[in-house]
């Protein structure tokens, strides 16, 4: 099949478009959030049981990377890190309170960006565009947990 540009250069162009919006979004709102602290803060809020390694998983990152990131949340008193209640040696990262209320502000300006983004577009179209996406990623050979990056 023939594109009119490639597959890779119309999805990067598309997310950058996308973060740099949610980005000026967040700084209009005094969300000192970037795409990147927000997709941890989101692995964050959906489980209770999350180490570094696993979001360094999750997100497909380097470590040291993971790292660098989860200190600069600590050090804004986002995130803090709790012994394991069953393996003490581990560290579960959990979103404080101040964290929680960040999140929830930001996720409603990611969903009015979205909606922003999609207006215009059908329900149908909608569905359809979710469901390339869906089929581009199963046919990357990724396994569905692998999809969070």
């Amino acid at each position: 099949m023939q594109l009119p540009k490639p597959l890779g250069h119309l999805l990067g162009q598309t997310m950058r478009i996308f973060k740099h919006k949610l980005t000026s979004k967040f700084k209009a709102n005094n969300i000192d959030l970037s795409l990147d602290f927000f997709l941890i803060l989101l692995q964050l809020y959906n489980r209770e049981d999350v180490t570094q390694q696993d979001l360094s998983n999750q997100l497909q990152r380097d470590k040291s990377i993971v790292l660098r990131q989860v200190n600069t949340l600590l050090d804004k008193r986002i995130v803090v890190r709790l012994p394991d209640k069953i393996d003490k040696r581990k560290k579960n990262l959990i979103l404080t309170q101040k964290g929680y209320e960040l999140l929830l502000e930001a996720k409603e300006i990611s969903r009015n960006l979205s909606d922003e983004l999609l207006a215009g577009l059908s329900e149908t179209e909608v569905n359809s565009f979710f469901k390339v996406l869906q089929t581009i990623q199963e046919n990357s050979g990724l396994e569905e947990d692998q999809w969070y990056c």
